[in-house]
């Protein structure tokens, strides 16, 4: 009888060691599916700046797609980190992909609130491949290739978006701060020029030049956070 008693025991507890390790197993698989995705799918990324206001305010929360590489005028899209903490030993790549991978996409341990250039950045595509592009008070007027006439941003990018623009006081040093105004320069053929959408308080292509294709990481497909300002880029 205590023969049979501990068998079935044994049994449950077989079972139960059983249960618990297939449990283990499916979120382990579908901590890895997750991943998987956000890392080659989709991901969402803060705006943690100012720099993409109005539309893109700060705290705002977007979904940014790896997968898409064809880019138009007046897509959003996430810009790769100019910089790095430090030099990138083949043991810090692994913790970068490993903090990436724990955090599902989350936090990188590349990035430094303290160190510019550090963290991916939003901006806006403005002047394309092949474009003659000039500012004037903060507003980029544009001459695709082929083409004579130069156009505001506004007139010639197909998707409307809002700017904020910075009125100069009287007597103001036009040195100080990112440029409002610069002349023109023609994009290479695999260079796209990204600006804030707030052009007062933005370091962009202004600032760093030109960004190639290669140094584009993302497209934002779409505003989730806050509900009430949803939005399909």
């Amino acid at each position: 009888m205590n023969n049979k008693i501990l068998q079935y025991n044994y049994q449950i507890k077989k079972e139960k060691q059983k249960k618990a390790f297939m449990v283990i197993l499916f979120f382990i698989f579908l901590f890895i599916f997750v991943n998987l995705i956000f890392s080659f799918l989709i991901f969402p990324v803060r705006q943690t700046s100012i720099s993409m206001a109005p539309d893109i305010s700060e705290n705002s929360v977007v979904m940014v797609s790896p997968i898409v590489k064809s880019y138009d005028r007046g897509d959003v899209v996430l810009i790769e980190a100019r910089t790095s903490t430090e030099k990138t030993s083949l043991m810090r790549k692994l913790g970068i992909i490993c903090s990436k991978f724990f955090t599902a996409q989350q936090l990188s341990i590349n990035e430094n609130d303290k160190l510019p250039g550090t963290k991916q950045q939003l901006r806006r595509i403005i002047g394309m491949p092949g474009d003659t592009i000039y500012m004037r008070d903060y507003v980029m007027y544009i001459k695709p290739a082929g083409e004579k006439h130069f156009l505001t941003e506004f007139e010639i990018t197909p998707k409307t978006y809002n700017v904020t623009f910075f009125t100069a006081p009287a007597g103001w040093d036009s040195s100080l701060g990112v440029k409002g105004s610069f002349d023109e320069i023609k994009l290479a053929d695999n260079e796209y020029f990204v600006l804030g959408d707030n052009r007062k308080s933005t370091d962009d292509s202004r600032l760093w030049g030109a960004v190639t294709k290669e140094k584009i990481d993302a497209k934002v497909i779409l505003c989730y956070f806050p509900f009430n300002k949803i939005k399909i880029f």
